[in-house]
């Protein structure tokens, strides 16, 4: 088995039955502003049923970092930032 890092994902494109998401990775390179270029460092391609698997697997991490207060939902930070004006 190998591991594959990345900073964030690209593209995503469905193709018959599969769904394929480029991985990106931040690259040595920058562009004219000085910002990292992100690269293409591998393709993730997984059956649909995989993609909403894998969407209801990261909907559960992502809620249980903000029942921790790791994250703040959008509504959560628009709420207070309303309350504070």
């Amino acid at each position: 088995m190998s591991d594959v890092y990345a900073d964030g994902i690209g593209n995503v494109r469905v193709a018959g039955t599969n769904v394929r998401i480029d991985l990106l990775i931040v690259g040595p390179d920058t562009d004219d502003e000085g910002k990292p270029i992100l690269q293409k460092k591998g393709e993730l391609i997984m059956p649909l049923q995989g993609l909403i698997r894998a969407d209801a697997q990261i909907k559960n991490v992502l809620n249980q970092l903000a029942e921790k207060g790791v994250l703040k939902k959008k509504d959560d930070a628009k709420a207070a930032s309303e309350t504070k004006n």
